[in-house]
């Protein structure tokens, strides 16, 4: 379980750093602008993902996803845009130090589980370079 916690811990944090360091190389090239809220509020209304405001012993960023019955219908650019935009909001020192995971699917199968986490370890937006 710490091993699995671990995992996508770092797999959140390697997303974000894509997208910090992605950020800054552009931002040296030419202005952006920068995602907001009223930009994607129709897909952040959906609420499969929060960012509740709380933080881990290590003051870690939680973020939660939490039941949704149409978790893996969500688009693929929904997705990314509210995870990028949540992991955009801490401060760069609490993005750092990585994101911890809650996923809450009390009320599904284990596959659907194991198919969440594998959306979210493998997703990286899409002005991440590799």
């Amino acid at each position: 379980k710490d091993l699995l916690i671990w995992t996508f811990r770092m797999a959140l944090m390697m997303m974000v750093m894509k997208t910090l360091s992605f950020v800054s190389d552009e931002i040296m090239q030419q202005e952006i602008r920068p995602l907001l809220a009223v930009d994607i509020i129709e897909q952040l209304h959906r609420q499969f993902a929060l960012l509740s405001g709380g933080r881990g012993k290590d003051s870690a960023p939680i973020i939660t996803f939490p039941e949704c019955s149409g978790f893996n219908e969500v688009p693929e650019e929904d997705f990314l845009n509210v995870v990028t935009y949540l992991t955009s909001i801490p401060s760069l020192d609490a993005a750092s130090i990585g994101f911890i995971i809650i996923i809450d699917r009390r009320k599904d199968k284990w596959s659907s589980v194991k198919a969440s986490l594998s959306r979210i370890a493998v997703s990286s937006p899409p002005n991440a370079t590799s």
